[in-house]
């Protein structure tokens, strides 16, 4: 078995361009969903963007991001996002670490937060809607305490596509995460 985000990536690119093919030409006969498809654990293959401009990786996560998504049936639902490129930094020896002492010190440790992003909370599936609800209840930006977090899905085989539509002043975009189960 491959290491998460190591070799097999172009296997996963792969597979992922053909899932999103699928989706765009309307061809992949998305599943309806009920909220016990979801539960599970997701490991995510790709962030993008669609929009004016045409489909590009996710700022935020870039072109290569990993992560992991849990459902649990007690209606707990885990977010954990890693984009690139991410900075090697040895953890520290004991915790809290002590405070930066330089900006070198500083500027790894922006890097870091810059490209992490979690949080967990609770979760709701809305059958009628294609919907699925985040409510965070914790999260790494802690800003995001309280926040609900509504996004389409759709299940196509093992993959499941998440889908927001933002807009913006140079038009409509539409981000997707598109996962793929992990665990039955």
């Amino acid at each position: 078995m491959n290491a998460p985000g190591n070799s097999g990536v172009g296997h996963w690119a792969r597979a992922l361009s053909c899932v999103a093919a699928l989706l765009c030409a309307g061809i992949a006969q998305a599943a309806t969903i009920s909220a016990r498809d979801l539960i599970g654990t997701w490991r995510l293959l790709r962030v993008e963007v669609e929009g004016p401009g045409g489909t590009r990786p996710d700022p935020f996560y870039n072109a290569v991001a990993s992560g992991l998504l849990i459902y649990d049936a007690s209606g707990w639902v885990s977010v954990q996002i890693v984009g690139t490129p991410r900075p090697k930094v040895d953890a520290p020896a004991t915790r809290p670490a002590s405070a930066p002492s330089d900006a070198e010190t500083a500027t790894l440790k922006a890097a870091l937060v810059d490209t992490y992003y979690a949080y967990f909370g609770t979760w709701e599936f809305d059958a009628r809607t294609s919907t699925v609800t985040h409510k965070v209840k914790s999260a790494l930006y802690s800003g995001e305490e309280g926040a609900s977090y509504a996004q389409q899905v759709q299940l196509v085989g093992r993959h499941l596509v998440f889908s927001r539509t933002h807009e913006t002043a140079a038009g409509k975009s539409v981000q997707r995460k598109i996962w793929e189960r992990v665990s039955p």
